[in-house]
């Protein structure tokens, strides 16, 4: 899969932040400083940043426990995929691309047809039923849980897509705003 066909979802007209690629956590822990420093410090995102940064973290672990190119590390791991911080009018659209498999795709779609029917409220039932159903199971990587925790967060409703890339990749994008 080609970076520009990750990275042609995130282009939106005022971006502060993109980054395409293998992500492992050491990259997460990087950008996550410079992003949160620089966050903090901007008048227009004083206010917002912590829900921005927690919403990117979010995406940035999406990428790199599911994307469908990975690599296992000796102490890490890495995942291949992108993601935008950008200006919308007067909030913060963060959104992230990667490639999923087949699999992902029905598991990820059902997640996602939840959230889109779930008002607020529920968002916020099923969240905080899936952290404790994950607190059970000392494998689970939270079973979705994540995407509901974007949901939460977001000011608007969160959008999201599948794709089929050029070289018969699938593509899952996903979009929130603080």
């Amino acid at each position: 899969m080609k970076i520009s066909e990750l990275t042609k979802h995130l282009n939106s007209d005022d971006p502060q932040y993109v980054f395409a690629g293998m992500i492992t956590n050491k990259v997460l822990d990087g950008i996550a400083a410079g992003i949160e420093d620089v966050l903090s410090a901007q008048e227009a995102t004083q206010k917002s940043y912590r829900k921005v940064f927690s919403i990117f973290i979010e995406m940035t672990q999406n990428i790199i426990f599911y994307s469908a190119h990975r690599i296992e590390l000796e102490e890490d791991e890495a995942g291949f995929g992108a993601l935008e911080i950008a200006f919308d009018g007067d909030i913060i659209k963060i959104s992230a691309a990667n490639p999923i498999t087949d699999f992902q795709r029905q598991k990820i779609g059902e997640i996602m047809e939840q959230i889109s029917r779930s008002s607020p409220e529920e968002i916020t039932a099923i969240h905080k039923q899936k952290m404790f159903d994950s607190f059970d199971d000392p494998d689970s990587r939270g079973g979705g849980l994540g995407y509901f925790d974007i949901a939460k967060k977001s000011v608007k409703p969160i959008e999201f897509g599948f794709e089929e890339t050029s070289d018969g990749s699938l593509m899952f994008r996903i979009s929130a705003w603080a």
